[in-house]
């Protein structure tokens, strides 16, 4: 499952790496991981993410992500 606009979205909502994964209670390294595509959330880490950044999971598994501006 690739995950696409993490960052877009993080960005878009003036918010760190760093607050994102906290409130989704993950590390920080985990959370760059995913964003960077180096790593696969699960189902449930996913899911968080999404809730935190007020968007459906399925928003972050888009597969033409707008480019960052």
């Amino acid at each position: 499952m690739k995950v696409t606009s993490i960052k877009l979205h993080r960005f878009e909502r003036h918010l760190l790496q760093m607050q994102v994964a906290k409130r989704a209670e993950m590390t920080c390294s985990r959370l760059a991981e995913i964003e960077n595509g180096t790593a696969e959330p699960q189902a449930d880490e996913l899911q968080r993410i999404a809730t935190v950044l007020g968007v459906s999971a399925q928003d972050l598994l888009g597969s033409s992500p707008r480019a960052l501006r």
